[in-house]
């Protein structure tokens, strides 16, 4: 584990955020939930419940409203963290450009994740035609659905900062996953103990009659805020550690 970055300190800043903005982080949350709840009620009265249309359709609102509000969601609270002030209602109002880049990002992985899960999943059912994949809790789908997380859980990791690069840094779809790529190397573990966490406490705020998870998930997006913040203070560190030590070479 990375000897200079602290779980405890990123959850301890990451609580002090969120306890100063409870209001503005169970809002958001709030927003969030009805939003989908009055979404999904509309198509599915409008299309049934097994419609494709109905699904499909539900699907891509549901993607644009989730970009739109995860960027008007961490423009608010980057401007916290930067500028500790109560936000005014333009931070609310989520950039075009941002939002659209990070829809280019989601379309991006889902096309790679496709791909991956369709070439595991050809390699893998080849020779095992005879496997019944009408019960997904069958023994013999164990494997491929471990192959599946893998790289699910390893993409996961290496590009969960894209969105705060994307809004911290203005950074375009491409750029912001390279950066995010970058950024994560060498503490591939360190975030996936983070991640951990998190869905440890989603867990709990879903025992909690499902109503704890208005902290909860909010919450999570803050950890990850903090992590990134964190991260990138190291990493710009070390470039300069690493540029100061050339320029000390090229002067000897």
């Amino acid at each position: 584990m990375d000897k200079s970055l602290s779980v405890n300190e990123i959850l301890a800043d990451a609580w002090q955020l969120a306890k100063r903005n409870i209001w503005v982080l169970l809002g958001f949350t709030a927003v969030q939930f009805a939003f989908i709840l009055i979404i999904t009620t509309i198509l599915t009265s409008v299309f049934g419940g097994a419609s494709g249309a109905g699904v499909l359709i539900q699907n891509i609102i549901l993607s644009l409203f989730d970009a739109f509000f995860t960027v008007a969601f961490y423009q608010v609270f980057f401007k916290l963290i930067d500028e500790d002030t109560d936000p005014e209602f333009p931070d609310f109002v989520p950039n075009l450009v941002k939002a659209v880049n990070f829809l280019i990002v989601k379309l991006i992985i889902g096309l790679v994740l496709v791909f991956i899960i369709a070439i595991i999943s050809s390699v893998y059912f080849y020779n095992k035609q005879d496997i019944d994949t009408s019960n997904p809790f069958s023994w013999d789908l164990l494997p491929v659905f471990a192959l599946i997380a893998i790289p699910l859980v390893f993409l996961t990791i290496r590009l969960c900062f894209v969105v705060c690069f994307i809004v911290d840094q203005e950074s375009g779809a491409s750029e912001s996953i390279s950066q995010s790529w970058a950024i994560t190397k060498g503490h591939f573990w360190f975030i996936a103990l983070l991640f951990l966490v998190m869905l440890g406490l989603n867990i709990l705020g879903a025992m909690a009659l499902f109503i704890g998870l208005l902290f909860t998930v909010p919450f999570s997006s803050l950890i990850l805020i903090i992590a990134y913040r964190h991260l990138v203070n190291m990493y710009t560190e070390e470039e300069e550690i690493l540029l100061d030590d050339e320029e000390d070479e090229h002067g000897n």
